[in-house]
């Protein structure tokens, strides 16, 4: 349990490393903009993809003088790496809260504040599932960027694997095979927040309460599908769209 605690805390540690220029100016305004420019580059690198999102159009959106952007940052590469980090440490820093495996009675609970969690992170998750294309159409391989994009679904894959084995060890869920299921799970959120981008009719948020339904009833806990339903209900006709 100690170990799995540290390795959490490592993969945590890494994902937020770098995420500001390393020049100093001895004051708190350099970070501010750089945080500014960073959380700019990380919405228009999201609407309007990394090739159309102009170092110009980030500084402007940041109120800084393009000309001081590599001041900031070294260039546009520099700035999309240390965007995917933030991105993945916002999502990693909430997983972190609700990794409860060790500490709770009820693994059923972590996997609802899983999806709970998710919920409350849809825009978050939608950036970094939309950076992450754009890394991988770009054709470059960069190894801290590979690194990043592993600690994301290792974290993801740790949290619902240690869930759904405790509760099998426990008698509370049917024997499944344990990483398929959470390569499931965790494939199909992707590709419901996806789906959702490239069909806007689609209603992620409703899709992933069908997905709740869905995992509780395969682990052979109707009543805590029912209970997903009762809590998330899904409209006539909803399910079916989605």
């Amino acid at each position: 349990m100690q170990t799995r605690k540290a390795s959490r805390k490592k993969i945590a540690k890494r994902a937020t490393r770098g995420t500001v220029a390393t020049r100093k100016d001895g004051n708190g305004t350099r970070r501010v903009r750089a945080d500014d420019m960073l959380s700019n580059a990380l919405r228009l690198f999201a609407q309007l993809g990394y090739a159309n999102a102009t170092i110009k159009a980030i500084a402007d959106a940041a109120d800084v003088n393009p000309a001081l952007f590599y001041y900031y940052y070294e260039n546009k590469e520099a700035l999309l790496i240390a965007a995917l980090r933030q991105a993945i440490a916002a999502v990693l820093d909430s997983h972190e809260a609700v990794d409860t495996v060790d500490k709770t009675e009820d693994p059923t609970e972590v996997i609802r504040r899983w999806f709970e969690n998710n919920r409350r992170l849809m825009m978050p998750l939608s950036q970094v599932l939309k950076l992450m294309l754009e890394y991988r159409t770009a054709g470059n391989r960069i190894t801290s960027v590979e690194r990043l994009i592993s600690d994301f679904y290792n974290a993801e894959m740790a949290l619902l694997s240690a869930a759904i084995r405790r509760g099998i060890r426990e008698g509370l869920f049917r024997r499944v095979d344990v990483e398929r299921t959470a390569q499931f799970v965790s494939t199909h959120l992707d590709g419901l927040v996806i789906a959702a981008t490239i069909r806007p009719a689609v209603d992620v948020a409703r899709s992933v309460n069908h997905l709740e339904r869905i995992l509780f009833d395969y682990l052979g806990v109707p009543g805590e599908a029912a209970a997903a339903a009762r809590a998330h209900p899904v409209e006539a006709g909803a399910s079916a769209k989605n």
